[in-house]
C-alpha cells in the first residue's frame, strides 16, 4: 500500500468521525431544545393555573368608557361568578352576556396577569325615549302613569334602576316620551322611531296605551292614527302637509287631528265661542 492510499484512508476515517460527531451534537441540541420548550410550556401552564391567577371579586375589574352607568351599576351587571380563573374566562361569552343586560354599542375585554385583573372598555348607547306605563299606586291603589325606564334606538328597554346616574346629567335625557306597556310596542320600535326621527313635524309624545289607536303629541296638536300598521309612513307624510292648514287655525281650538284614514284626514275643532253661547241660550 502506497503512502497516498494510507493518507486517503486516514482522511476518510477522520471525515466519517467528524460527521458522526456533528450528528451527535445536532441530536443533542435538538433534544435539549425540545426539553427546554416542554419545560417552558409546562412552567407557563403551571403558573397560569395557580390559584393566584383568578378574579376574586369585582374590584379587580377596571372599567372604561361608561358615562351614564356608574362603576357600581356596571359591575353589578357583569355576569361573572367569583372566583373566576383568568385562563378559563371566555371574553367573547362575557361580552355577549353583558350586552344582553345593558345597551352597549361596543365592549372590549382585556385580561391582565400581573396583577390578575380585567379591563372592560364600553361604548354606551344613549336612550332615545323615556318609557312611562300605568302602575298601581301603593297609596291610592289606583293606576297612575309613572316612568319605568328608557328605550334605546334598537328597542332595548332599560329600567330606571340601571340608569340612576342619568338624572345627574339632564342634558342627556331624551325629549321623546312613550306611554304604554313596552311588550306591545318594542317589537315595532326600530321602524317606528326611524320614521318619527325623520319627520319634519316635531313629535314629543307617543301614546300606545290603546293598541287600536296610536296617539301622537306633535307641534300641530294631538294626532289620532288608529292601529299601528303599514299606513304609518303615509300618515306622517300627510301630517307634514297639514302644517299649512293648521297654521290658519288657533292651536287652542284643535282638539285632535284625525289621520286614521290618511286618504281623508280631518281636524276635530272646538266650537267658536259664539256658537257655544247660542247653544246655551237655546
Amino acid at each position: 500500500m502506497t503512502s497516498k492510499n494510507v493518507v486517503s484512508t486516514t482522511r476518510l476515517k477522520n471525515r466519517r468521525d467528524e460527521i458522526k460527531n456533528q450528528r451527535r451534537w445536532q441530536t443533542f441540541v435538538a433534544v435539549s431544545r425540545g426539553l427546554m420548550i416542554m419545560c417552558f410550556a409546562g412552567g407557563v401552564f403551571w403558573v397560569l393555573t395557580l390559584p393566584h391567577w383568578v378574579i376574586r371579586d369585582s374590584k379587580q375589574i377596571r372599567l372604561q368608557g361608561n358615562d351614564l352607568l356608574s362603576d357600581e351599576e356596571l359591575r353589578s351587571l357583569i355576569p361573572l361568578q367569583y372566583p373566576q380563573s383568568l385562563l378559563k374566562l371566555s371574553t367573547s361569552q362575557l361580552t355577549e352576556d353583558l350586552q344582553k343586560k345593558v345597551p352597549l354599542a361596543n365592549i372590549v375585554v382585556t385580561r391582565e396577569l400581573l396583577p390578575p385583573s380585567l379591563t372592560i372598555k364600553v361604548t354606551e348607547k344613549k336612550p332615545v325615549a323615556i318609557a312611562l306605563a300605568p302602575v298601581v299606586s301603593p297609596k291610592t291603589k289606583k293606576l297612575e302613569m309613572k316612568q319605568i325606564g328608557y328605550i334605546d334606538i334598537d328597542g332595548i328597554f332599560v329600567s330606571n334602576k340601571v340608569y340612576k346616574k342619568i338624572h345627574q346629567k339632564p342634558e342627556q335625557l331624551p325629549s321623546l316620551k312613550i306611554f304604554g306597556t313596552p311588550q306591545f310596542y318594542l317589537p315595532y320600535w326600530q321602524d317606528l322611531y326611524d320614521l318619527i326621527n325623520q319627520s319634519n313635524v316635531k313629535i314629543t309624545e307617543i301614546d300606545w296605551q290603546n293598541p287600536t289607536n296610536l296617539i301622537l303629541t306633535t307641534e300641530l296638536g294631538k294626532v289620532h292614527l288608529g292601529g299601528y300598521n303599514s299606513k304609518f309612513p303615509q300618515q306622517l307624510m300627510i301630517l307634514e302637509k297639514l302644517k299649512v292648514i293648521t297654521a290658519k287655525i288657533p292651536r287652542e281650538r284643535i282638539i285632535y287631528i284625525d289621520l286614521t284614514d290618511p286618504e281623508t284626514p280631518s281636524i276635530k275643532e272646538k266650537k267658536p265661542p259664539k256658537e257655544e253661547k247660542e247653544e246655551k241660550k237655546e
